[in-house]
């Protein structure tokens, strides 16, 4: 069956808000309580602040992550994997836009911003408030007994003084007309379904917003003001795909390719990451600007380098991750 993402998240709404006046059933309450036990949505002079306002953090702090992890990639794979939606306390939003199906594909992904009013900043937040599952850190791993090797969706919310962390197996694998799994309690069923669609309505914002949540008026290209590279030295190694015109380029800065960054020993395979901010960060934004997932680099000899590029995002420190030495 296929879902219409905005008509499922209106019906979240509307369910939400017939739980809220008294109706039946186990409405959205958290799987580890009953419904009767689940925190109530705020009111005006609650803790959300003033006039209902829902407290959050300001600035370029995240106040919404949705991103993935898990699944059978290996960690070189996912490293260069960009979360697929983030809201920050000032409004503005970055997630994927459209990706083509050329190949190779641009070296940099498709990343896209709009930035939200505070009252559009707070729809969506009263949209999380009120499915009663974002009052802590919760784990969904019901789909496990269907489905093997998926990935995990993780929701990281910072609002009303709270840092809620949900994390939900195969989030788009349990569609609306389908058996749950095996020793999947209703409690749990309800929440895949409300997560689901709230995903859904997450990632297609401008289709139930009003206009005037909106304080720009179209999403435009995301700049990342700094980037992550993750270098290799592939030399004589073979060239996926062939050796195709434009695709050797030269290392466009005067540092030692082989020098670049700081290895990560767990990958096993001389791949350094190093972070681009400033002058570089500029200066690599237009060098991956001209090129794609199978340009080579050159050091001006026989040595040939891969990239892989993670754009950081406003909420992100400039600094490479801790990984796992080994």
């Amino acid at each position: 069956m296929e879902r219409t993402a905005p008509a499922l998240f209106v019906l979240l709404l509307v369910l939400v808000a017939c739980g809220a006046a008294g109706g039946g059933g186990s409405g959205t309450s958290s799987p580890s309580a009953p419904a009767s036990e689940a925190p109530p949505t705020q009111d005006d002079g609650g803790e959300g602040g003033n006039d209902g306002q829902i407290d959050h953090p300001e600035g370029s702090e995240a106040v919404l992550t949705i991103t993935w992890a898990g699944g059978m990639l290996h960690e070189s794979m996912t490293v260069t994997q960009v979360p697929p939606l983030v809201i920050t306390g000032d409004g503005r939003v970055v997630m994927q836009g459209m990706q083509t199906l050329e190949f190779p594909g641009p070296a940099l992904p498709a990343l896209i911003e709009r930035r939200l009013t505070e009252e559009g900043l707070q729809q969506i937040l009263r949209s999380l408030e009120q499915t009663n599952l974002f009052t802590g850190d919760l784990e969904l791993r019901g789909m496990n007994g269907m489905v093997a090797d998926a990935n995990d969706t993780i929701f990281t919310v910072h609002a009303a003084g709270l840092e809620s962390v949900v994390t939900v197996y195969a989030i788009s694998m349990l569609f609306p007309d389908m058996e749950p799994p095996p020793g999947m309690g209703s409690d749990e069923l309800e929440a895949y379904r409300v997560l689901s669609a709230l995903h859904d309505g997450l990632m297609t914002l401008d289709t139930w917003l009003p206009a005037d949540a909106w304080a720009t008026d179209a999403w435009v290209p995301y700049q990342p003001e700094a980037l992550r590279l993750y270098v290799r030295d592939v030399t004589g190694q073979p060239i996926e795909g062939g050796e195709l015109p434009g695709q050797l380029r030269e290392w466009p800065t005067d540092d030692d390719p082989a020098a670049f960054g700081e290895e990560i020993v767990s990958f096993g395979d001389g791949t350094r990451c190093g972070v681009a901010v400033g002058d570089l960060g500029a200066t690599w934004l237009a060098e991956l600007t001209e090129a794609n997932q199978n340009t080579l680099w050159t050091d001006g000899g026989d040595r040939r380098f891969s990239i892989g590029v993670r754009p950081l995002l406003p909420h992100e420190e400039p600094v490479c991750p801790e990984v796992d030495a080994g």
